[in-house]
């Protein structure tokens, strides 16, 4: 039976120690039910269970009942000790062999009475959870025809109208082209990029969309998978995460099929990309077969791809093969997708993926609503530990903790299980997959292994990991995030921070810092980038070591200066690291190396022998084009690649700087990331909107909005980027020196020609529709007629106004006059097909037909024959 979760645990507690079938549990009860079921094996602690049920009296507290219930005094249960060191009030009943329990409040340490009094309400909403006033508002807006006919009838909306702008820029966006999408987290930016993805590649064709993990990639496997499927378009493996996972045949298979276009969509890691899935992705392009290349997680191109995996900048050489490879009129469209990005990250994705074109931006930059921040300046390590364990044990779960060091994941995890909490894992980069999903499923309670989803039994509520844990999870009703460290930036602090309320439900944001973490912070911050004097040395012994092929040099990465004895272990990747550096700094364009062709008079054994070879060797080469003449000048080289290696130095110092300011309290913290997420662009500046539910410096001397924030920003509302070209226009040769061509309908009987008219425009890439005459019949053919193009319904005149690509506008049959806006389209001048009744008036001419006086005029039947 469904039952609220205060009813639940009485019932589990009255029947102790048999557990009630009966009960649906979900949430925390769920969670508190599993515990109680691992009492019995050691797999749950004291801390556990009472962490659980006071949670559970909270989150009943925050809705008006204040009642406690009865717990058996049982040896299995805790102690009444146990029950008070948490913060509950016990008293005695049942003559002694039970105890009854409430609990009470806490938040983490305030300075004052009115940061108590307000850390206090604040913690009401986080208990709360869906129910909260403080939840974040979308501005929801119906669904484009290309939007459900991709994603399903359980899309008919967009989220946000940041997510409408989005996905309809991804969907214009021209073959060749790069957008770069900022979209905050919980507005949907993996359905902005599969939607066109999965339109396009109903007949064929394949998509690659590139993440951090493995897991993520799994999971996103599992999110599309029965999505694909009821589509009746699945892939021949019907899988779609080329992860380390797979078998060797299922890999060769997906290869093939992505070769040949069969793969719909593939989930893949940067290494996999630039390694395995090298030939069949070239072979798709060159095939005209490769749509999209999606990199999710985009600012860890700059964050990750500067130091440990450089691949995520060496992708850019591929994407460029796969350019000159396709078909003009087939090259993949590139859309890099982020919730936050600063000024470097956004140079970085325009230098590396861009080119040759400019990007097209959509910028829906805003702050997270979800979290409230608390930070505890702790004297030393003795005291932090006393700190961190009272706010994981007070403080709601689902919970991550997050450390810098390996080693001190491992040691908390330790520390947790010691205090009496059995339900913690510790996930950091030494695991491999298979720890990393059993974490997952006992953390989630659900299956992440690709199949459908299955509910399993919650094992862990708490997560000790590095910062790569948790990127893209998809665990929405995280509660609490604590930092028992100083993240050495504050990207890191604030992307780690932003796996809580993925649900929208407001989160916790915990920090406990030392002075020592200044130190370790500031240790990993300057992480040593390569100077230019060791840098030229490299760069000049894999110049040594080069060949010429074709109009390119090929060098052996594993090349090393004359003052090394031996290369050693990551001498590759430091040189990768220079060449992607080299890159940037507009001194090189790198490319993976091309196969060799077979001479015509060589055998089969020997041609298999050398391509095998080649194969195998690949990834120790690469082949350069020098751009810059003067990139073998001694005095230039330094000069270049000093300049762009200060600007990452300079980046990671004002990152660093920028975390200390939010954590000072002297400032909002709110301003402090609204400040570093701002980027330059051209004469202005792209703005990240900024909200804050609570931080020390607002909960101290801020007042506190009706609607729960000190800071709370407008809804995003992007426009969708100019198209850089229209392509060949339908009728062009009509529009003469004007770009609005009226077509119109004299008859009434002609109204249905407009149907035929509208389809005609549209397969022929008109994708943009609107006007009052578009009735409900027309709208629910539009998308069927168009097949795999894109539809776009523009119901509210957005695109109208402020658009300039071209779109079709329908008057009703009724019109005597156009409205305003389509005035001014007129007067702005771009491409437009209106189509219009015979006596519609000029829109600057009352009483004037348009058609006696504009020369781009012809009647709807002619259009047709021309068609």
């Amino acid at each position: 039976m469904a039952t609220d979760n205060w009813t639940g645990a009485v019932a589990l507690f009255r029947n102790w120690p048999e557990i009630p079938s009966e009960i649906e549990a979900k949430g925390t009860l769920r969670r508190l039910l599993d515990a109680l079921v691992g009492l019995s094996n050691g797999s749950t602690g004291w801390r556990d269970v009472v962490s659980l049920t006071r949670q559970i009296l909270l989150e009943a507290r925050a809705r008006g009942n204040t009642t406690g219930f009865e717990v058996p005094l049982d040896p299995q249960l805790p102690r009444r000790d146990q029950w008070e060191a948490l913060h509950c009030q016990t008293g005695p009943r049942r003559g002694g062999s039970h105890v009854y329990v409430t609990a009470e409040p806490w938040w983490p340490a305030t300075p004052d009475a009115t940061s108590r009094t307000a850390a206090e309400v604040d913690l009401q909403q986080v208990y709360l959870g869906q129910d909260a006033q403080h939840r974040r508002k979308f501005e929801p807006c119906s669904a484009d025809p290309f939007w459900t006919s991709a994603l399903g009838d359980d899309h008919s909306g967009y989220v946000s109208v940041g997510q409408r702008q989005a996905a309809r820029a991804v969907a214009l966006a021209a073959p060749g082209s790069t957008t770069i999408i900022c979209l905050p987290t919980g507005h949907g930016k993996t359905a902005v990029a599969m939607a066109p993805a999965l339109l396009q590649s109903k007949s064929i064709g394949v998509s690659v969309v590139v993440v951090p993990t493995s897991i993520l990639a799994v999971d996103m496997e599992r999110r599309t998978r029965d999505l694909i499927e009821r589509q009746g378009h699945q892939s021949p493996t019907r899988r779609y995460a080329y992860t380390s996972g797979l078998s060797p045949d299922e890999k060769a298979e997906m290869r093939a099929d992505i070769a040949a276009g069969r793969q719909r969509l593939v989930f893949t890691s940067p290494e996999s990309l630039v390694r395995s899935l090298k030939q069949p992705l070239e072979d798709a392009a060159e095939a005209g077969l490769l749509q999209y290349f999606i990199i999710d997680e985009a600012h860890l191109v700059e964050q990750w791809g500067n130091s440990f995996r450089t691949e995520f900048q060496t992708m850019s050489s591929h994407r460029r093969t796969w350019l000159s490879k396709s078909p003009p009129e087939r090259r993949p469209v590139t859309v890099a997708m982020s919730a936050t990005l600063t000024a470097q990250q956004m140079e970085t994705l325009k230098t590396l993926f861009a080119a040759p074109q400019a990007a097209q931006i959509v910028w829906a930059g805003q702050l997270r609503h979800e979290p409230s921040y608390y930070i505890d300046s702790c004297a030393n390590e003795e005291k932090r530990e006393i700190a961190v364990l009272d706010a994981v044990s007070l403080l709601p779960k689902p919970l991550i903790i997050y450390t810098t060091k390996v080693v001190d994941a491992k040691e908390w995890a330790d520390r947790l299980h010691a205090r009496g909490m059995q339900r913690v894992v510790h996930v950091t980069g030494e695991a491999n997959d298979a720890e990393r999903r059993e974490a997952l499923e006992g953390w989630g309670g659900r299956t992440t292994d690709g199949t459908a989803e299955e509910a399993t039994a919650t094992r862990y509520d708490i997560v000790v990991g590095t910062s790569a844990f948790g990127l893209g999870i998809d665990l929405p009703d995280v509660k609490t995030i604590v930092h028992a460290c100083l993240p050495e930036t504050v990207d890191r602090y604030y992307q780690e921070v932003g796996r809580g309320g993925r649900d929208g439900s407001p989160s916790v944001a915990y920090l406990a810092t030392t002075r020592q973490d200044e130190k370790v912070a500031e240790h990993i911050n300057g992480e040593a980038i390569i100077g230019a004097p060791r840098a030229l040395e490299r760069w000049e012994a894999m110049w040594h070591s080069k060949t010429s092929v074709g109009d390119f040099y090929r060098l052996d990465l594993d090349s090393y200066p004359a003052d090394m004895s031996v290369a050693y272990n990551t001498s590759r990747s430091w040189n990768v690291r220079i060449l992607n550096l080299m890159v940037r700094a507009g001194l090189i364009r790198q490319y993976p190396p091309e196969p060799p062709r077979r001479c015509e008079t060589e055998s089969d054994a020997t041609w298999k022998a050398r391509l095998q070879y080649f194969y195998e060797t690949a990834n120790k080469y690469v082949d350069v084009e020098l751009v810059d003449p003067q990139t073998n000048n001694p005095d230039h080289f330094r000069v270049h690649f000093e300049s762009e290696r200060n600007k990452l130095l300079r980046d990671q110092q004002s990152s660093l700087r920028g975390l200390k300011a939010a954590l000072s309290g002297n400032r909002c913290i709110g301003d402090v990331l609204g400040a570093y997420y701002r980027v330059p662009d051209g004469e202005g500046e792209l703005r990240t909107g900024i909200n804050c539910r609570g931080c020390p410096r607002c909960r101290a001397s801020a007042q506190l909005k009706p609607n729960g924030f000190y800071r709370l920003a407008g809804e995003p509302r992007p426009l969708v980027p100019s198209p850089q070209n229209h392509g060949r226009l339908p009728l062009a040769r009509y529009f003469g020196e004007r770009q609005c061509l009226s077509l119109w309908w004299q008859e009434p009987s002609d109204c249905v020609l407009v149907v035929r008219l509208v389809e005609k425009l549209v397969r022929r890439g008109i994708a943009v529709v609107g006007g009052p005459g578009l009735n409900a019949h027309t709208r629910n053919l539009l998308q069927t007629t168009a097949r795999t193009r894109t539809v776009i319904l523009d119901e509210d005149g957005a695109l109208l106004t402020s658009w300039p690509g071209p779109m079709m506008w329908l008057a009703a049959p009724d019109s005597d006059s156009p409205s305003y806006d389509v005035g001014d389209r007129f007067a702005w001048n771009a491409p437009t097909y209106l189509i219009h009744p015979r006596n519609m008036r000029h829109p600057e001419r009352a009483g004037t037909p348009l058609v006696d006086v504009y020369e781009a005029s012809l009647s709807i039947r002619r259009a047709l024959e021309e068609l």
